[in-house]
Parts: C-alpha cells; structure tokens; sequence
C-alpha cells in the first residue's frame, strides 16, 4: 500500500514521543522535526509505502543519538511478563478443540495488550477476552488448510512480546523447516536477533533477519537470504500492521495477521478501526 497525506502527521506524533521517551533537550527535539520534515520533502515522491516515512524516521534518531534502542526496557519486559504466562497459555491451546487456531488467534491478540509490569492477570484476561473477538476479514480456515499440507513456512515478526505468542504457534507447528523473521536492527519494540534468542524461538524455529532496520519489511532492503526464504516457503505469515503496510502488494500469496490500528490502513483493507484482520493477500 502507498502513504497517504495522514501519514505524515502519524509519524510526526510517532517522532515526538520517541523524542519524549529519549528524554533529550527541547533544542535537540527542535532539531530532529527539522531534520525529518527535510528528509520529506528531500524525498522524489510521496509514493512509498508508510513503512519508508517510519525509516525516515529511525535514520534521524540514528544521525543525531546513535544507534540506541530506546525500546530495550520496554521489549524486555513484554516479553518476560509473557514467557511467565506461557505455561498457562499453552495449556488453555492444548485443550482448546483447535489448538493450531487458537495459537494463532493468541498471536494475533497480543498485539493489542498493554505490556505494563504488573499486570500479568490482566494480560490474561484480555488475551481470552480478545481470542473470542470476530475477525473483520476472516481467512483462518485458508491458513489452516495451507497449514495441513505445508513442508515450510516463514513467520515475519513484529512487537515483542507478541513474539511469544509467535513462538507458542510454532511449536505446536508440525511442519518440518520453519523459519521467524526479525528486524536486522532495534526499531521501536520490534522484535530483533537479540531479542529473540532471549525468548527461545531458536528451540523452534531457525530465526533469520530481514536485512531491515524499519518498522516494517522493505522489499527494496532485504538480504538475499531472507528473499530466497520469502519466496521459496510453502506458507508466510505477515504479523502486524507495519509488515502488512510494507508487504500487501508482494507477488505471492502471503497471509497477513494484525489489527487495523490506524483510519488509513483500516480504510485500505475496508474494516473498522481496531479491527482483527487474518487477510489471504499478496499477488501471484
């Protein structure tokens, strides 16, 4: 999908609460808007995926700070407060009448919850809650069936914590190669390499990166590898909204996981905002 006009105050309020969380000067903060609206306006066109204006975005923060990850604490302890819970998660899958299905709607539910310390009942709770919500666009039965006859399959990450919940559905996977995609640097509290050992997705997965460093999945940025993976996998799983916003027009069939966060996305795929979306897309 292409940026609209929106999307750039989106990631203009995007920009300003990295600024805040960073706790810099206001006179550093004055000086990253000017170096984003430049790096806009340097731009040939305004016809890039979101994904590219959010790039624009981690290369100021780069320029200016370094190669920080302002996320770390944030990320850490999202995914510490789900691997408390995994236990317990795996147990309400395995006696649910469809465990593989009732991961994936796990998977796709953690991307809504607040990862605040201290909350882990909560968290419980509103990833029940959530996994008995409709899905506005609904292929599940299409993956699921993909999903029976599969020899490989490729899950592109996003949020930490949300990685948990990715690692529950792939260990329940009976499907000989699978493969978990991650950012190739810290952007946001997306899931990386580092972040993702910590979890333990390599005890089930063979983690790959995607030679991005954006909050999404860049066609024009990825590794060979990660390319060759991308096509030759008999299924690929997108999670989240910036992989969708990166990936929707792929030339292969691809099965996209999220929740339609924003008016522009949820306008683009035809739903609510807010709305759970497992969406059979890409172009053959």
């Amino acid at each position: 999908m292409r940026s609209s006009i929106e999307c750039i105050p989106c990631n203009m309020s995007s920009l300003i609460r990295i600024l805040k969380k960073a706790n810099v000067s206001p006179e550093a903060q004055q000086k990253a808007v000017k170096r984003f609206m430049e790096r806009l306006l340097s731009l040939d066109s305004f016809d890039l995926t979101p994904v590219h204006m959010g790039h624009e975005i981690r290369c100021v923060i780069s320029e200016l700070f370094g190669e920080v990850d302002l996320y770390r604490e944030m990320k850490d302890s999202a995914n510490e407060l789900l691997l408390s819970l995994y236990d317990d998660l795996k147990a309400e899958v395995l006696k649910s009448s469809n465990p593989i299905e009732t991961a994936l709607r796990f998977s796709v539910a953690g991307n809504i919850i607040d990862f605040a310390p201290g909350h882990e009942i909560n968290v419980m709770r509103t990833l029940k809650e959530s996994i008995k919500t409709g899905f506005a666009v609904n292929d599940l039965d299409k993956l699921l069936a993909d999903l029976e006859k599969a020899k490989s399959i490729l899950v592109i990450g996003d949020n930490c914590g949300e990685a948990v919940l990715d690692k529950l559905f792939l260990e329940l996977l009976d499907i000989p190669v699978k493969y978990f995609a991650v950012r190739s640097a810290p952007v946001l509290n997306d899931v990386t390499i580092r972040e993702a050992r910590l979890i333990g997705i390599e005890e089930v997965a063979t983690v790959i990166e995607s030679g991005t460093n954006a909050p999404g999945t860049l066609l024009d940025r990825i590794t060979p590898k990660f390319k060759d993976i991308l096509y030759s996998s008999d299924v690929v799983i997108s999670k989240g909204q910036g992989n969708f916003e990166s990936l929707s027009d792929l030339d292969r069939e691809i099965y996209f996981l999220l929740m339609a966060k924003c008016d522009v996305v949820s306008g683009y795929i035809g739903v609510e905002k807010g709305s759970f979306i497992a969406l059979k897309g890409g172009k053959r």
